[in-house]
């Protein structure tokens, strides 16, 4: 099959959050037995370490370049080749695009975003795939045109986040009337806004989202956030596929990133070695007997950190050493740098991201805590299963599909509190410190965990389906 993904991320080039690494293990994967290419736009920050080979592709039809400022950009911009692996990435190189820093947060996203999906829809003409597969709002746009222009390709398209919808002004996307769109702008707005989401919802063969608990939770409202009468509508045709790991790629045996390499055998003479490591590269003074909780996050309200700052006073006799990376919303990042200062070692904030760094606590940490108030799949607690780290969750979304607190120690794979409630959170920290201290008990969950499978295997399969559910829809 060839499958064209279309999206705003794919590690290693463009990382904000967990689609990148989705979308390039979930491809790598993919590209096993499928022909995989995947649509990207070029920032110029990365342009240096990417290896263009000669093909280029256009990204509008020479009998479609009318006199509009949509056609003129689409005119002047060109798909540039790079191999990765099995994978064909095709960056969109635009002057859109190069005037960005970052892939988020600019101001005329909405029409960037606009003219990148529509280059998008042409690749996949142009490359003649069996489906073309678009990841969040960024590339929503695909799908609507793919279906209400001809040729078009079938789509399936894969809610992340649903808090990020896309959604604007219809004075600000009257563009979207003219060409090369065409687009009825009433048939993708809701609420009286233009939502290039819905747009999605409405018009794609199939939808899918990251993990089974969070298709329920966004079926109903507030966490549908307003968009759970489209999904009801569209019920039949939305499916939860639980993400995974690249297994190669996430390896405590192999990960050349880390301190020290261990197994199941080795994992508790592992795990100290780590985490003296980390406590000696920043000078931490901190007593390598002590339980350690690492946490590595964007700092949004998303990921509940109000929640955990009240805990974590709460439970202040509790021996754990916290090490936080993270950067974000600056309220929370000067909360963090304040403990940092004044919690006699208690905890530790680095700010900013650094993908090494961020291996380096799974690997040296005893607990992994995530105290999200949604979290439509999650991907660092299932590393943390990988690494022998225990996670500690709010019961939402993937984290609840993939944690398990059992009073049997010997089917508890984490520990699992109720977003957003700080006796809840600090009741399982009472009980991360009495498991740290029963060792046969914490060897017995950091097997449970090590053994579990978090490959591509299943979920791939399930895609596939999805897949040949898209084609034969669009074939009727």
């Amino acid at each position: 099959m060839k499958i064209l993904h279309t999206a705003a991320e794919f590690f290693p080039y463009i990382k904000v959050g967990g689609l990148s690494d989705m979308l390039a293990s979930l491809s790598k994967y993919q590209s096993k037995n499928n022909e995989v290419h995947i649509a990207l736009p070029l920032l110029e920050s990365i342009r240096p370490e990417l290896k263009f080979l000669k093909t280029e592709i256009p990204c509008i039809a020479d009998e479609l370049r009318y006199n509009t400022d949509a056609c003129k950009v689409l005119e002047k911009s060109k798909f540039r080749k790079v191999k990765h692996g099995k994978i064909n990435l095709y960056f969109f190189d635009s002057p859109l695009f190069s005037r960005y820093d970052k892939i988020y947060g600019n101001t005329d996203e909405l029409y960037s975003f606009a003219i990148f999906s529509y280059a998008c829809y042409y690749l996949g003409i142009h490359l003649d795939v069996d489906v073309v597969h678009s990841h969040d709002w960024h590339t929503s746009l695909v799908s609507v045109i793919n279906n209400t222009r001809y040729p078009g390709k079938p789509t399936v398209f894969t809610i992340h986040n649903l808090a990020f919808q896309g959604d604007h002004p219809f004075w600000m996307t009257s563009f979207l009337r003219t060409d090369p769109f065409h687009i009825p702008l009433e048939s993708i707005a809701n609420y009286e806004k233009v939502n290039y989401m819905k747009g999605a919802l409405q018009y794609t063969q199939e939808i899918t989202t990251v993990s089974r608990g969070y298709r329920d939770e966004i079926l109903h409202e507030p966490q549908g956030l307003f968009l759970s009468w489209i999904l009801n509508q569209r019920i039949d045709s939305f499916t939860g596929i639980m993400n995974g790991v690249d297994e190669k790629e996430w390896n405590p045996k192999s990960d050349k990133k880390i301190y020290k390499n261990y197994t199941l055998k080795t994992v508790e003479k592992g795990k100290r070695e780590n985490k003296e490591a980390l406590y000696k590269e920043f000078g931490l003074p901190v007593d390598p007997e002590r339980p350690l909780i690492g946490m590595v996050s964007r700092l949004t309200h998303q990921k509940g950190f109000e929640t955990f700052l009240n805990a974590f006073l709460a439970r202040w006799n509790l021996p754990f050493f916290y090490f936080i990376l993270g950067t974000g919303d600056k309220e929370l990042e000067g909360r963090f740098f304040h403990e940092s200062h004044f919690s006699n070692h208690r905890l530790f904030f680095y700010k900013g991201f650094d993908e090494t760094l961020a291996r380096k606590i799974e690997a040296a940490s005893d607990f992994f805590l995530m105290p999200s108030l949604f979290e439509p799949c999650g991907l660092n607690q299932m590393y943390s299963q990988v690494y022998g780290t225990v996670p500690i969750v709010s019961r939402v979304g993937g984290l609840k599909d993939s944690v398990r607190e059992d009073p049997d120690l010997n089917f508890s794979t984490g520990l699992v509190f109720e977003p957003g409630q700080d006796h809840s959170l600090a009741f399982a920290l009472d009980r991360a410190s009495t498991l740290y201290y029963n060792k046969d008990g914490l060897h017995k969950v950091r097997s449970n965990i090590m053994n579990l499978d978090w490959s591509w295997k299943n979920s791939e399969m399930e895609y596939h389906r999805i897949y040949e559910k898209a084609i034969s829809k669009k074939l009727i």
